[in-house]
């Protein structure tokens, strides 16, 4: 297979994946994402990077519709690193609507910084005019554009680890305030609990599968110094109880 043949398969491919006949049926979509994850692997080992960015960029230009997207991104396969990037590319492609994160490197992928501005834009306001379908579709897709987060490896040093923990917390923040700013009281506010749940499922996995250590349980004194005065207190306890025993 020459590039343009594999560029163009990668292609046609992808443009089956929005199909409904295809992608309801398992063995088809199972055999696409096979065909796919072999060219893309391929063109991972032997350095095409630029056969890679061609293919994604015909993608990016194809669907504009933020609901077909996310059909997309779900239905590309990401068995492997390889595929997993492609898909992670794209994603920030579509939410950012910026083809430049079709060819980022991985470690560039999430800049936390970026996307909390980005979420500080008006299409991401909850008010009368939030377009909540769209919304639910633009976190789904950051979400898949996160990932893991790409979290520092775990020989780095403590304050990276840190910072990155604290990235995560002040976009959980954000999205939490998001959340609780959407009222979905009746039947008539299906939309709106929908895109409550793609919230709240982002807000749980940033906090128990992107921060690299769960936050330390809510304090008695609302402090970190509560801990050691949560033991001074058990001990104290303890001491009196087996005073009282004797």
């Amino acid at each position: 297979m020459n590039r343009e043949v594999r560029t163009h398969t990668i292609c046609i491919l992808s443009r089956l994946l929005l199909d409904r006949e295809i992608i309801n049926d398992y063995l088809t979509l199972r055999k696409i994402g096979d065909i796919m994850s072999a060219i893309v692997d391929c063109m991972s080992e032997v350095g095409h990077a630029e056969e890679l960015v061609a293919a994604l960029t015909h993608m990016y230009y194809s669907v504009e519709d933020l609901g077909l997207q996310l059909q997309l991104l779900r239905r590309l396969p990401a068995s492997s690193p390889s595929l997993n990037l492609l898909r992670r590319r794209l994603a920030f492609a579509f939410f950012f609507h910026d083809q430049v994160y079709l060819s980022k490197e991985k470690v560039q992928l999430a800049d936390f910084k970026a996307i909390l501005h980005h979420l500080n834009k008006p299409q991401f306001d909850i008010n009368r005019e939030t377009n909540y379908p769209n919304l639910a579709a633009s976190i789904a897709i950051l979400a898949i554009g996160l990932d893991r987060g790409d979290p520092p490896s775990p020989d780095a040093d403590e304050n990276v680890g840190l910072a990155f923990n604290d990235n995560v917390d002040v976009l959980a923040q954000r999205i939490k305030a998001m959340f609780t700013q959407i009222v979905d009281t009746g039947a008539s506010h299906v939309k709106r609990t929908e895109a409550k749940e793609v919230l709240e499922s982002f807000h749980s996995c940033l906090l128990y599968a992107v921060r690299t250590k769960q936050k330390p349980r809510g304090m008695i004194w609302g402090s970190d110094t509560g801990t050691e005065k949560q033991k001074t207190m058990m001990n104290n306890f303890a001491r009196r109880q087996g005073s009282a025993q004797v």
